[in-house]
């Protein structure tokens, strides 16, 4: 019985080692943060903190679920910059309006993800080129609308966004229940096991019966979902749309997701461990900023993060 429980838990370790490692970098994060910025354990900054990783946090998950499944979604800033503008231009004051507004925006945001999905089943283009392609047609045809930002985010949906009590507001509750729902899906539904089959081993998969067309475009409807909340999260706080905010999004997407331990090879990962790649991103960028260090810098960390995540995903997986 005793070498069972030891075997049961050697294998979760060893399932979800890269987890319980991005877990254990953000505690130490935490912990060495607060020792040399005192500023940072402050009520008012860690509030800060909260609100940087909620966009963050959001569209890490649909990241961390494309990449299991074997491939990449670079759309998602500018599904992000899309679905500010739009929230910002078209959609008005009144319930009404903005529910209508809201299905504009997810209307496009599933239009924009199953094309990415369509192109990477029915042609040999690499995810990556295909939704790089699809990303700045997006950029292009919002920039076309509107070349700088403006217009105005609805009040009734800013205010229910922004809405704060303590140091939590609605758009966490949201982030927590996202989470829960996506653990939950990924790990119990068939579509969650597909996706790690597919990104795992796609010929085994086909052959196993999986409708590979059909999950790898749900994959990037999920992302591309998950990015327009996160833009309408970010309208809301800038109060306004911009055809370029969501592009600092592209690769912190892609470090969160990594960090957390998904691979860029495909069929491994946790979305659970995107919650802590996001929360280590953004909690690196805002000590960078109360530290007064030259924003150029933060480039360079967020550059080494990944790199060094991705060296030891793929030693990992090569073990």
């Amino acid at each position: 019985m005793l070498v069972t429980k030891a075997s049961k838990i050697s294998l979760i370790y060893e399932r979800y080692n890269a987890v319980f490692y991005a877990y254990t970098f953000l505690i130490l994060f935490v912990i060495v943060f607060s020792i040399f910025f005192p500023v940072f354990r402050g009520h008012r900054n860690i509030s800060n903190i909260l609100v940087q990783i909620t966009p963050l946090a959001i569209i890490a998950i649909g990241q961390t679920i494309v990449l299991i499944g074997g491939g990449v979604d670079l759309t998602i800033g500018a599904v992000i910059s899309v679905t500010t503008v739009i929230a910002a231009n078209f959609m008005g004051n009144s319930i009404s309006e903005i529910f209508l507004g809201l299905l504009f925006i997810f209307g496009v945001a599933i239009f924009i993800g199953f094309v990415n999905g369509v192109v990477c089943n029915e042609t040999n283009i690499p995810p990556l080129i295909a939704t790089l392609g699809m990303a700045n047609i997006v950029k292009g045809l919002n920039l076309l609308y509107k070349r700088e930002p403006g217009g105005q985010i609805p009040d009734g949906l800013s205010n229910f966004i922004l809405y704060k009590f303590s140091i939590f507001s609605t758009s966490i509750i949201i982030v927590i229940i996202l989470y829960l729902f996506f653990i939950f899906f990924l790990s119990r539904s068939k579509f969650g096991l597909y996706t790690y089959a597919i990104g795992g081993n796609e010929t085994y998969a086909r052959m196993a019966g999986v409708n590979i067309k059909k999950v790898r475009i749900g994959t990037y409807i999920i992302s591309a979902i998950l990015a327009s909340i996160a833009g309408i999260v970010i309208g809301s706080r800038t109060g306004s749309g911009s055809p370029l905010v969501g592009d600092g999004f592209l690769m912190d997407s892609l470090t969160a997701a990594i960090v957390g331990g998904t691979g860029f090879a495909g069929g491994s990962g946790f979305v659970v461990g995107a919650f802590a790649g996001a929360s280590i991103v953004a909690i690196m960028s805002n000590a960078l900023n109360i530290s007064d260090v030259t924003p150029f810098y933060q480039y360079i960390a967020k550059g080494s993060i990944l790199l060094v995540a991705m060296i030891i995903n793929s030693q990992r997986k090569r073990k």
